[in-house]
């Protein structure tokens, strides 16, 4: 699991012509840079993150949005084959580390090697990460279905975070793979693009996600309908990792099965 190669550093937003495209201004501190943004993605211009990856992407870069979302949390990087572990750990912004997930989970019996094939485990490990973390009045469940959904859009809308498990292409964005390049995600944030009229689920491309994993240091935007996809197709384990001679951990019925991670995912309110 997650056991894919880092993705390149994504190339430089657009540029729609000479007098209009954004530049990055010198400063001291590379990890705020500051921009000169022009036009392009005005909207988004009091958040960095936020704004590259919309022009990135070519997200709204003349209009604002519809509606949007974003949760500001800070990238960890995994070691080994921990995408879930660093994405909890991400989700109560490192206050309990990597490292310390780790221990819990092979103390627990969910895991080896970091592993974490199963959404129900993921919801029980949670409760005892908000516990070391003392957080308090966080609502959490398991959810079945439902990803791509007017309910989950609209509860990410008002602040709700998700763990996600998928199918993670070269890029790491989703794709389909029957589970073989199964990764978690943390889902920060949710952006419409334009007004969907009775339903968001009526213009599948019209809704995107802002998401981190721990294989980027990057803010990733990807469409959620395919996201939505991906995580209904986790049926199987690969083969190759099943012969690497490394022992791991499956629920009852294993990753495509009801305790698995197929069709399922966690929400988050009150963070």
């Amino acid at each position: 699991m997650c056991t894919i190669p880092p993705a390149p550093p994504p190339p430089p937003p657009p540029v729609l012509s000479e007098n209009r495209s954004p530049t990055k201004s010198p400063t001291t501190d590379s990890e705020s840079p500051i921009y000169n943004y022009s036009d392009i993605c005005k909207w988004a211009s009091e958040n960095p993150q936020l704004w590259e990856v919309c022009a990135k992407n070519s997200l709204c870069l003349h209009n604002a949005p519809f509606k949007y979302k974003y949760n500001q949390f800070e990238s960890i990087l995994q070691v080994g084959p921990t995408c879930g572990l660093v994405a909890l750990s991400m989700l109560v912004k490192g206050e309990v580390a990597a490292d310390e997930i780790l221990n819990i989970t092979k103390l627990e019996g969910y895991t080896h090697n970091g592993e974490m094939f199963s959404c129900k485990y993921m919801a029980k490990l949670a409760k005892k990460v908000f516990s070391l973390a003392e957080l308090d009045n966080i609502k959490y469940s398991v959810q079945n279905g439902g990803l791509f959904s007017q309910e989950t859009i609209e509860k990410l809308l008002e602040g709700a975070v998700l763990l996600v498990p998928y199918d993670a292409d070269f890029n790491h964005s989703p794709c389909l793979r029957k589970g073989h390049t199964a990764h978690w995600a943390l889902v920060c944030g949710v952006i419409v693009l334009e007004d969907p009229g009775d339903s968001y689920e009526s213009k599948p491309d019209n809704v995107y996600v802002f998401s981190r994993h721990g294989k980027s240091r990057f803010l990733a935007a990807w469409d959620l309908e395919k996201l939505d996809k991906s995580n209904k197709n986790l049926w199987e384990f690969s083969p190759k990792k099943e012969a690497d001679g490394l022992l791991y951990i499956f629920p009852e019925g294993g990753m495509g099965g009801e305790n698995g991670l197929r069709n399922q995912f966690l929400i988050f309110e009150g963070l």
